[in-house]
């Protein structure tokens, strides 16, 4: 953990992602972005999303697969922010 990838090109692997929501912080700007896996379970990162909306995950992985999007606390998205992410990509 606490390691940032950046990506510089696509990856076509089948990955799991899950969409993680927080409230917008106080100027209004959104927190929410993508927990992403190996379809055996590892841990590869966390994509934000910004305002790039799904486009922010597919620039990375175009057969990305959701499998569900959870509210959490404004903590936890921090936290997937500064620890393992994932840039690169659109």
């Amino acid at each position: 953990m606490g390691k940032t990838h950046t990506m510089t090109r696509k990856d076509t692997r089948k990955v799991l992602a899950i969409k993680i929501r927080a409230p917008n912080d106080n100027n209004g700007n959104p927190r929410r972005g993508w927990l992403i896996y190996t379809k055996e379970g590892e841990f590869l990162g966390f994509i934000d999303e910004g305002y790039s909306g799904r486009r922010g995950l597919t620039s990375l992985f175009p057969n990305a697969v959701d499998l569900a999007s959870i509210p959490v606390q404004a903590k936890v998205y921090n936290q997937a922010n500064r620890q393992d992410r994932i840039r690169g990509g659109y």
